[in-house]
This record gives C-alpha cells, structure tokens and sequence, in this order.
C-alpha cells in the first residue's frame, strides 16, 4: 500500500514537474526585436508634449501629444532592452518641468497606456 502511495506521488510530480517546462518553454519566447509595441497616450494637459523613451540616458524621440488630444505611438520591441530600466518622459513644450514615468515591464503581445493630467506629476501609466 505504502509503495503504491509513492509510485502515484512520483507519478504526479514528474508530470507536475513536466508541465511546468513545457508552460516555461511557450512563455519564455521572444518576439521578433521589429515587433511594434503600442504607447497610446491621452493628454488632459493644456500645452504640447513631445514624448520620448528612455535608455538611461538616452532618448528617443516617440512624437507630439497636442494639448487635450490622444496620439499613438510605436517602437519596435527590441527598444525595451532586459534590464527594466525603460521609461517614458514627457517634456512640455511650453511647461516648467518634464515628468518621467515608472519603469516599463512589458509581457510580449501588450501594449501601453499614459495618461497625462493637467498636473503631470499626476499622470498614470497602465500596462495592458
């Protein structure tokens, strides 16, 4: 009885066990480095905002956000890098100061949205 116990709990833990690295393997691929990744944002602020991405310390330029209007914008996948250090910024043309986003974690397949408040360091970014 008490080897047939252990026979079955094996049993379940190879295939638990098998599972799991067949679920890691379709996961863990990455997509092409072309793959767009989408930043809509929406701006509640009343002058023009260019938005950027950044790279430590180097910024690519995205595009212009009109003041209360929405934009699109892409990058290709490869711009998000491993090390979690991607951010946005948005800097107003005619504001006092630039507001940068949290850092960007990204699954393959999501895309990003930011909206920016009439006060930006109110602004809130949602991954989806």
């Amino acid at each position: 009885m008490v080897r047939a116990v252990r026979v079955v709990g094996w049993a379940m833990m190879i295939a638990a066990a098998a599972g799991a690295c067949h679920a890691r393997t379709d996961s863990g691929t990455d997509p092409a480095p072309s793959t767009p990744v989408a930043v809509e944002v929406e701006s509640h602020f009343m002058g023009d905002v260019v938005i950027y991405l950044l790279a430590g310390s180097q910024r690519t330029r995205l595009g212009t956000v009109t003041a209360l209007q929405s934009a699109t914008f892409t990058f290709p996948w490869r711009r998000l890098g491993t090390s979690g250090s991607r951010r946005l910024l948005a800097y107003p043309i005619a504001g006092p100061r630039s507001v940068v986003s949290e850092p960007l974690y990204l699954q393959p397949g999501q895309s990003i949205k930011w909206t920016l408040e009439s006060d930006l360091d109110r602004s809130t970014l949602v991954v989806r």
